[in-house]
């Protein structure tokens, strides 16, 4: 499990474009986002600047739900994702953050509580005398700083115990919410106590928080040197995938729908939701595939569009290697695929507006041919013809 998963990086297809994007978003994060905090306290028009400060925290967390879900569906077996949709990657990383913050919302309402009641005493707004008092007349001064001890130790134990709760609930909320890409899933309690009850998830998660404890370790020494970050990113990497592959035996028995029972049919689960219209409103985008966006499927050398074999569908068929050939949608998009003509763009030379209606091509051809018919005649014209004078130029 943990080979599969510290190799992940090294198998992926864009390696080093993922370790160097991935290390300066976490630099950013440490940087620039505890500046703007900072800066929103001594000067408060900075909140507005929110979304742009924010945005690597919420990218980097993006990708890390990328990689678990990548782990719960597969185990990472093709290595770790690319860098590649990041306005998805930003949505994700938010929604992430935002499931941080419900899970922690007790214990900070606990801790303001708490706060308001030291400000209270502290400012007289509620006499604490008659309490004191009484705790000094039945257990004396010394019993009653033993009492005052004891509770805020029991406070600091309470804290303690919630945060070391949530570290291991957390990663079980956002594989939930991985798997399904929803984030009500991820605030499921049933969903998320089953894949935390699981022996797989608890394996994992103490083999993640050794390779992070170690890790981190590692990499303080060089974290001035900027390097540091880079290999913090490479542990988180490994430390989300050995989540998803924690929760995946977990995640399988679950439909990634609304019923939290066992396993069913994807259809018949997804055909009770009356928010499902029956066909989608608007097609979706098709996404670049991450090969041609970071740049690796584009020949550098090689024939151009046009040329033989590129860009054409003759033949045998079509062409999959560079630029050319027509793709179907499962295997990739294609900038340059088309059907038609090489010199047609759009690959159907009826429903180009530029060539006319679909009687252009015979008509065309009849131009053609009247064009050469002319072209010929002038060719045979003899302008001595009937000229009596040999020396009458007419």
């Amino acid at each position: 499990m943990l080979r599969g998963t510290v190799t992940a990086l090294t198998r992926s297809a864009d390696a080093a474009g993922v370790l160097v994007v991935g290390g300066v978003l976490t630099l950013l994060a440490w940087v620039v986002t505890p500046v703007w905090v900072g800066g929103s306290i001594l000067f408060p028009p900075l909140v507005l600047f929110a979304p742009l400060a924010l945005a690597p925290a919420f990218v980097a967390r993006g990708y890390f739900v990328r990689v678990l879900a990548a782990g719960v569906a597969d185990g990472n077996a093709d290595g770790a994702p690319p860098f590649v949709a990041w306005n998805e990657l930003y949505r994700t990383g938010l929604r992430s953050a935002l499931l941080s913050a419900v899970l922690l919302a007790p214990l900070a309402a606990g801790a303001a509580l708490s706060a308001l009641a030291t400000g209270a005493l502290a400012t007289g707004v509620v006499a604490p005398a008659p309490l004191a008092d009484a705790t000094r007349s039945a257990l004396g001064d010394g019993g009653a700083v033993a009492v005052a001890g004891v509770a805020g130790g029991l406070g600091g134990v309470v804290a303690a115990a919630y945060l070391l709760a949530f570290a291991y609930v957390r990663p079980a909320a956002l594989a939930a919410f991985a798997a399904s890409g929803r984030l009500r899933d991820g605030l499921r309690p049933r969903r998320v106590a089953r894949v935390a009850g699981s022996g797989a998830y608890a394996t994992a998660w103490v083999v993640a928080a050794a390779t992070l404890g170690a890790g981190y370790a590692l990499a303080g020494p060089f974290v001035p040197l900027v390097v540091g970050t880079a290999l913090v990113f490479v542990v988180r990497v490994a430390a989300y995938g050995l989540y998803g592959r924690g929760a995946s035996s977990t995640l399988d028995a679950v439909v990634a729908g609304d019923a939290d029972g066992p396993a069913a049919d994807a259809t018949t689960a997804g055909a009770g939701r009356a928010d499902w219209p029956a066909e989608p409103v608007r097609p979706p985008t098709p996404e670049v595939p991450p090969a041609v966006q970071t740049g690796r499927s584009v020949p550098i050398g090689g024939p151009r569009v046009g040329e033989a074999g590129v860009g054409e569908t003759g033949g045998d068929g079509p062409v999959p290697d560079g630029l050319g050939g027509v793709v179907g949608v499962d295997g990739g998009f294609d900038w340059n695929a088309r059907g038609g003509e090489p010199g047609d763009r759009r690959g159907d030379d009826a429903a180009d507006s530029r060539d006319g209606p679909a009687t252009a091509d015979a008509t065309d051809a009849t131009d053609a041919t009247d064009a050469t018919d002319a072209t010929d005649a002038a060719d045979e014209f003899e302008w001595n013809v009937d000229v009596a004078d040999p020396k009458d130029k007419r």
